[in-house]
């Protein structure tokens, strides 16, 4: 399911390139970011972090095992 206009509040990532979490409004704890490809992963992460970092709003889209597989800015 989509979520659109969100800000995020945290984002995190272990040395391992494929364990990456956010917090994003509106929506409960941590959520992981899918681990379907190292470079998927860094992807998200990076388009998360400079969110972030410049107050921007993003959507989200929560897959059904509860993780991030997809995200752009809005």
């Amino acid at each position: 399911m989509w979520y659109h206009s969100k800000l995020v509040s945290a984002a995190y990532a272990h040395v391992n390139s494929m364990y990456a979490f956010a917090i994003i409004e509106g929506l409960s704890g941590w959520k992981r970011i899918a681990p379907v490809s190292a470079d998927g992963v860094t992807n998200v992460l990076d388009v998360l972090k400079v969110a972030k970092a410049n107050g921007k709003r993003v959507s989200v889209y929560i897959d059904s095992d509860d993780q991030i597989s997809a995200t752009y800015m809005t």
